[in-house]
């Protein structure tokens, strides 16, 4: 939570920011070759500013996010009037590669890939740069598969790590999760350990690693929270929630309390939420009893997310001496605020119910014993069959469990 005073600092700092960025963006261009290092807008010092920029975007800062804008743009313009020798000072050339990877224009690479001589810097390094920014991935591995990021200076490090993980996140995830450690190492506090983290919990999830995944959400969520791309790590979060298989059992379920816990309430229930329909629809009823449950303490009355958990509720306490309670709960829904997948969840927890109470009906135009249609063979296929219907058949088949057991308790 962020504190009065600490809103304060941040006001300050953003302001500071701003006011360098002015201050650097006013600034002329480099009247004198030989004033290069020395001048405000250098590139490197241009490069420092939006660094600071950056730092407070990962805070959640929208102001900075607009004075990066305005930067870039600047340093677009600037980088391309700037004389050839001003790029061989090695910072700025490694300036050069930052500003291209922070989200910069790609024509400043093309055009200093053209000048004679070269920046002072490993080409493949400005290659590589390019190469990322323009999707060609498998070529940037290719220009980088002999440089070690913890080999090169932090600030320009940081950020190759970051890129050279990309590739590597579906074909070898282990490799992409060192990389993305080494970017965090690198660059503390900044956007782009922001951005590696995102990835790495990501990566967890593929991986299987269940322990990684929750310490490196709530660093994530105890660093990040108020990063303008914390929707990002909340649907990477998500996507990691259902590779991990949470919902297979109470044991798994209950270590995501202290992960969850760190969420603000509306999306910690939309989590719940989410993993209660999961587990209904995988047959778990236990750990969609406990989602539920932690859900409709979250709930807001009267929305539609308070109706659906009436459902889910239902579904996962249809046992016989709750059926009266259970059909109270479902009368009270209001239709009108349920989507149409909900409603057929709703109609299949419905006929669930309804079987406790009554023998089903016969088929229309049924002829013979009615237990006859039990000999039938089963359909050859069931591509015809919807997730909701699936789930009535499988509550229908525990309520039947139920029923056998309670006769022969009697």
């Amino acid at each position: 939570m962020i504190t009065g005073k600490s809103a304060i600092r941040s006001l300050h700092m953003a302001r500071a920011i701003i006011l360098g960025a002015i201050l650097l963006v006013g600034a002329p261009v480099f009247a004198q070759e030989t004033k290069g290092s020395h001048s405000p807008n250098a590139p490197f010092k241009m490069v420092r500013v939006l660094q600071s920029a950056q730092e407070q975007i990962a805070s959640g800062n929208n102001t900075a996010a607009s004075a990066q804008r305005a930067l870039l743009m600047k340093m677009d313009e600037n980088f391309l009037a700037m004389p050839g020798t001003v790029w061989q000072d090695p910072r700025n050339a490694r300036a050069a590669i930052i500003h291209l990877l922070s989200g910069g224009n790609p024509s400043v690479m093309r055009h200093l890939l053209k000048l004679d001589p070269l920046p002072a810097i490993d080409h493949n390094l400005m290659k590589a740069s390019l190469a990322y920014v323009e999707g060609r991935e498998q070529e940037m591995l290719k220009l980088l598969v002999n440089i070690d990021p913890l080999d090169l200076p932090a600030s320009l490090g940081g950020h190759i790590a970051l890129v050279k993980a990309v590739p590597y996140i579906q074909a070898d995830p282990l490799k992409a999760m060192e990389l993305l450690q080494i970017a965090s190492l690198l660059m503390p506090g900044t956007l782009v350990e922001e951005a590696a983290l995102r990835r790495e919990v990501l990566v967890a999830g593929l991986v299987g690693d269940i322990e990684r995944f929750r310490t490196l959400s709530i660093r994530y969520l105890r660093r990040y929270s108020g990063s303008v791309y914390v929707g990002d790590f909340r649907r990477r979060f998500a996507i990691a929630l259902d590779t991990l298989g949470f919902i297979e059992n109470t044991d798994k379920f209950e270590l995501l309390y202290g992960v969850l816990e760190e969420f603000e309430e509306d999306s910690r229930r939309g989590l719940y939420l989410r993993l209660a329909r999961s587990a209904l629809l995988g047959g778990n009823l236990q750990v969609a009893a406990k989602a539920t449950e932690q859900a409709r303490i979250l709930a807001i009355p009267g929305t539609a997310e308070h109706e659906i958990l009436k459902i889910y509720q239902v579904a996962t306490r249809l046992e016989p001496e709750t059926v009266q309670s259970n059909r109270e709960l479902l009368w009270s829904i209001d239709k009108s605020s349920l989507a149409a997948e909900d409603l057929d969840f709703l109609y299949a927890v419905y006929t669930v119910l309804n079987s406790i109470r009554h023998f089903p009906d016969p088929p229309d135009n049924f002829i013979g014993d009615f237990n006859s249609g039990g000999s039938l063979k089963k359909p050859a296929e069931r591509d015809w069959l919807t997730s909701d219907m699936e789930l009535a058949e499988l509550l229908l088949r525990r309520t039947e469990t139920m029923l056998a057991l309670a006769g022969e308790q009697k």
